[in-house]
């Protein structure tokens, strides 16, 4: 008898879990006929909905309708391009910013080709990657040249053009070429001497190309790298912090080794304070919107009180 009960409740659990996915299924169905029957701007924006809510089916299902209405749009190919990669679908992802790049708006957008460089290297497909990868910088570099100082444009070309370099350089290691992996950030502090952290990116390759190759002997390139940044910016900790390691492991420079632990505590001071500061005045901004609260839900008990 518990037998056959527990076989009854097993067959109920999966003719239920049956029911479920049958009617999933009819629902996606209803969901595709609908976007098929989208127009552009439609599907587009239903796309984009998608997209945001993670839901990679629908994502794909409506930006693939906008493709096929307006097949030379480039926002549409790479969202759908986005969303194959997110969702996985790594070679779709790829046919998708091929095509992009090929289009007359793709193929001086450097965001296209650096997708399309990531793709690749996403396949292991490294020799591509870094074609791809040169083509976003190039075009990166001469957009951070167009832009002037203080335009709101020059922080996000920054990190795009740092994004996209460093991307480069990893493909470039992958392949098991260093040295073209520290030419490349040799060539952009060549073309941006002002930039500190390309300075310090450039260090770092230098020292990683001699901790691969077995020579661990001391390179007076990457002191120079790491002093002219700490000249260009001279409060950010790391910079000093990795020249007082780097010149401590080779015994050098002890006179200016003190210096720099002496910088070094002053900054790590100075990043306790903010820090604390900063805390302490959201702390603050917390207790104030607690009081504000409670302050407006008395008026309003208080209102009550009047209206009864």
């Amino acid at each position: 008898m518990g037998k056959n009960k527990k076989l009854k409740r097993q067959a109920a659990a999966a003719a239920s879990a049956a029911n479920n996915k049958k009617q999933k299924q009819e629902e996606n169905a209803e969901t595709e006929v609908e976007i098929e029957t989208l127009r552009f701007d439609d599907a587009f924006s239903a796309g984009l909905a998608f997209e945001q809510l993670e839901s990679y089916d629908g994502a794909l299902a409506a930006f693939q309708q906008a493709v096929k209405c307006e097949p030379t749009h480039l926002g549409a190919l790479t969202h759908l391009a986005d969303v194959f990669s997110a969702a996985g679908q790594v070679e779709d992802a790829l046919k998708c910013y091929k095509k992009a790049s090929e289009m007359v708006d793709g193929q001086k957008d450097a965001s296209v080709w650096f997708r399309l460089g990531l793709t690749h290297a996403a396949l292991e497909q490294q020799l591509q990657a870094t074609k791809a990868y040169k083509k976003a910088l190039a075009m990166s570099a001469d957009a951070l040249e167009a832009v002037q100082n203080g335009e709101e444009a020059l922080e996000e070309l920054n990190k795009a053009y740092g994004v996209t370099l460093a991307a480069l350089a990893e493909a470039f290691a992958e392949i098991g070429d260093l040295d073209a992996a520290v030419k490349v950030f040799e060539d952009a502090t060549k073309r941006f001497p002002e930039n500190a952290n390309l300075h310090y990116n450039l260090a770092n390759m230098r020292r990683a190309r001699s901790g691969c190759s077995g020579d661990e002997s001391f390179d007076s390139n990457v002191v120079a790298c790491l002093e002219r940044a700490i000249e260009l910016s001279p409060d950010t900790r790391d910079f000093v912090v990795d020249l007082v390691e780097y010149l401590d492991q080779h015994g050098k420079q002890s006179e200016r080794v003190r210096e720099l632990k002496a910088k070094a505590e002053e900054l790590q001071a100075v990043e306790t304070t903010t820090q604390s500061d900063r805390q302490e005045k959201k702390e603050q901004n917390s207790e104030e919107g607690q009081s504000g609260e409670e302050e407006s839900s008395g008026e309003e008990e208080d209102d009550e009180e009047k209206a009864e």
